[in-house]
């Protein structure tokens, strides 16, 4: 019976080398295969009664760490935000170019500071004149084309949220299915570790894309949740993600948070499972922390669109200030016709006080033909367009103004050799409360930058932006808005009012309704901000009695206008209509209204660009007095700094992230020497078991031989 027992013994020694040397085989070949972790024999003695016999294979074991699974899982998503949001951020510094660098935007706008004091000292100079626009048009394609490349990198980010949600939909599936095959093996004792792993794998895809927590139940199935605690995977259940990118963003595209009255936005959410598009219950996008996918929606919805925005409010106020002195100068000769930028037509309301002077001037001498001074305020409450055109024509000889066909003012000489000149001198145009433009620059007729060929300033407006929408903004007064040539239509505000309450005051005045106008509170850099727009893109002025609409920094909505900014084509085609000089508003006729030597408008436009001006925050800069050469430089030394320190983090979080798969590979990876050291131990056992094999087989022959 023992020397049976010793057989039995030998065999199940050499059973369990065989597989041991099968497992170490196995470990050996795939030492180089991601995601493989070292697999080793678990041995347990057998007994019988009070006697050892052999050895049993209790199972065959990863060598896991599942604490350091989850931290490097975690930091791999931590660094897949980060690797986003530098990417970006390093496309945007190439466009955009360092503080050093002479041939960013913001040089630019110092060398037309310069090229406009060169002018101002010599008004008459061809070149000068040439200079000064050649460089102004080039100044304006940078941020023209800096822009649309923000805009079109948005939309890759968008598109790359697509993308990366479909991989994690298809690691799902693969996570559901390795999850069945996992339970069948546990179910019936069987090694399940090269499952596990391709398991691992595809749950560390996951990771990389999104903040993800896993639970695995007895049954060997993991669960898989959101960072936020939203189902992706549990038993029997698979909920899928899902979002629609959008073919194409601008300055106005922009997600909107559930909640919001403006939900759903015109960029669509990330949902789990059926997308719930009308109260947003399962969109997670404001939910997601970590991984690839948590960098580019932070990357499409805020880095991005700071800077459009900062672009935004820079091209707002050059394109209004240099623009508001242009139109106060005029050109040698002057122009035998002034055509608006603004689309207008001849039944918008028109409010104004002060009063403007248009001449008639000889072209050659410049001296005064003829000349009409108009009352703004004898317009009287209710006038239109067309009043300031009749005005215009009751006062000099012929029929000279007209609104054209294409919407814009139009003043024309009637006798050849003659052109127009406008003294803007104390006129002041309604816009919105307290913000009003002189006669001309209300009009664009002498406008140098343009901001789109068929647009208008006066169909949307918007606020700053405020820390919160909801907290009362503790003034009170009437908005009267007017569109035509009636009265107009009052909105009441009151001291209790939040921008939310005042929104919905205007959205609640049916007389505005009727015409298309509403307001909206929308999201502004981490503030929020009132916007108040006519949907077909009809004129209206807003007169504020009380001082919301100078208080909340109320202007012309500028989102997207740093995308169309541009010289007047007609200046860049024809230099001489550059403002140099001004119309002198003292000369009768008959006596030179300016000459080719005058630089005043030149030397104004140039003291401009140094000028502390009022900047309402945006974006990452915050409200405050500057220039705008300073603003300009604030815009591109931020996005120096972001990607600076987006290069750092990237670095931190590489090497943090490579200590910890150190770490997890000396743990779990494959170690070809200890496996080789392994193999000479488990071929001495083997040799060990077979010779014992053999020697108990020679005693059992023997003895079977001695009883015969």
């Amino acid at each position: 019976m023992s020397i049976s027992l010793a057989l039995q013994t030998a065999l199940s020694g050499i059973q369990a080398s065989q597989l041991a040397l099968q497992v170490n085989a196995n470990n050996i070949a795939n030492v180089n295969t991601d995601g493989f972790t070292r697999k080793q024999v678990e041995l347990s003695p057998r007994r019988l009664v009070d006697l050892g016999a052999g050895v049993d294979v209790i199972d065959v074991t990863r060598n896991v760490n599942q604490f350091l699974v989850e931290q490097v899982r975690d930091q791999s998503g931590k660094l897949g935000a980060i690797n986003a949001r530098e990417q970006f951020l390093s496309q945007i510094q190439g466009f955009l170019g360092t503080p050093d660098n002479n041939d960013t935007f913001a040089a630019g706008l110092t060398t037309l500071n310069n090229n406009f004091e060169t002018l101002a000292l010599s008004p008459e100079s061809d070149a000068a004149r040439f200079t000064a626009v050649n460089d102004a048009r080039k100044t304006m394609v940078q941020i023209s084309q800096l822009t649309t490349a923000i805009q079109s990198l948005r939309a890759e980010a968008d598109q790359s949220i697509s993308t990366g949600i479909d991989t994690i939909n298809q690691q799902l599936t693969f996570v559901e299915n390795l999850n069945s095959k996992i339970a069948q093996a546990v179910a019936s004792n069987e090694p399940d570790g090269e499952l596990r792993d391709q398991r691992d794998v595809a749950i560390a895809q996951i990771s990389q894309l999104i903040d993800i927590r896993t639970f695995e139940a007895g049954s060997g199935k993991v669960s898989i949740f959101t960072g936020g605690g939203r189902t992706l995977l549990s038993e029997g259940s698979l909920f899928s993600l899902s979002h629609n990118s959008a073919s194409q963003t601008d300055a106005s595209t922009a997600f909107v948070q559930p909640g919001d009255a403006n939900y759903p936005g015109s960029i669509d959410g990330i949902y789990v499972g059926t997308a719930d598009r009308v109260t947003g219950a399962n969109d997670i996008t404001t939910q997601i922390s970590e991984g690839e996918i948590a960098g580019l929606i932070d990357v499409r919805d805020a880095i991005l669109p700071n800077l459009q925005s900062e672009m935004d409010r820079l091209s707002s106020v050059l394109t209004s200030q240099i623009n508001a002195l242009h139109n106060q100068g005029t050109a040698f000769p002057p122009p035998a016709t002034l055509t608006g930028t603004h689309s207008l037509a001849a039944t918008d309301a028109f409010a104004g006080t002060g009063s403007v002077r248009i001449a008639v001037l000889d072209q050659t001498t410049g001296a005064v033909v003829e000349f009409t001074d108009i009352n703004l305020a004898g317009l009287g409450a209710t006038a239109t367009v067309a009043d300031v055109v009749t005005a215009i024509n009751a006062g000099l000889t012929g029929t000279p103004a007209s609104v054209n066909a294409d919407g814009k003012l139009e003043i024309q000489a009637q006798a050849a050799n003659q052109g127009i000149s406008i003294g803007e001198n104390t006129s002041a145009v309604t816009v919105a409360g307290g913000l009003t433009r002189g006669f001309s620059h209300f009009f664009g007729l002498n406008d140098f930058l343009t901001t789109g060929t068929n647009a208008s300033d006066y169909d949307s407006y918007s606020t700053g932006r405020l820390a919160s929408s909801t907290t009362a903004v503790g003034l009170a007064g009437t908005l009267t808005f007017r569109f035509d040539g009636t009265a107009g239509a009052g909105v009441t505000y009151a001291t209790g009012d939040s921008l939310e309450a005042i929104a919905a005051s205007i959205n609640g005045t049916a007389a505005l309704t009727a015409q298309g106008i509403s307001a909206s509170v929308t999201d502004d850099s981490g503030g929020r901000r009132l916007t108040i727009t006519d949907a077909q893109s009809d004129n209206f002025i807003i007169s504020d009695s009380g001082t919301l609409l100078t208080t909340l920094n109320t202007i012309p909505n500028d989102t997207g206008i740093a995308n169309v900014i541009a010289v007047n084509s007609a200046i860049t085609d024809n230099t001489n209509l550059l403002s140099r000089g001004q119309l002198d508003l003292t000369a009768a006729v008959g006596d030179v209204g300016t000459s080719i030597g005058d630089g005043a408008i030149a030397n104004s436009i140039a003291g401009i660009f140094g000028t502390n001006l009022n900047f309402a925050g945006t974006g990452g800069i915050n409200s405050g007095s500057t220039t705008i050469i300073s603003f300009a430089a604030q815009i591109v030394d931020l996005q120096s700094s972001l990607t600076s320190d987006a290069r750092t983090d990237k670095q931190f979080n590489e090497v943090f992230l490579e200590t910890l798969v150190f770490r997890q590979t000396n743990d779990a990876g494959v170690n070809v020497d200890e496996e080789l050291a392994e193999l000479v131990i488990l071929e001495n056992a083997f040799s060990a078991s077979a010779r014992v094999l053999t020697v108990a087989s020679e005693m059992l022959e023997a003895l079977i031989n001695s009883v015969r």
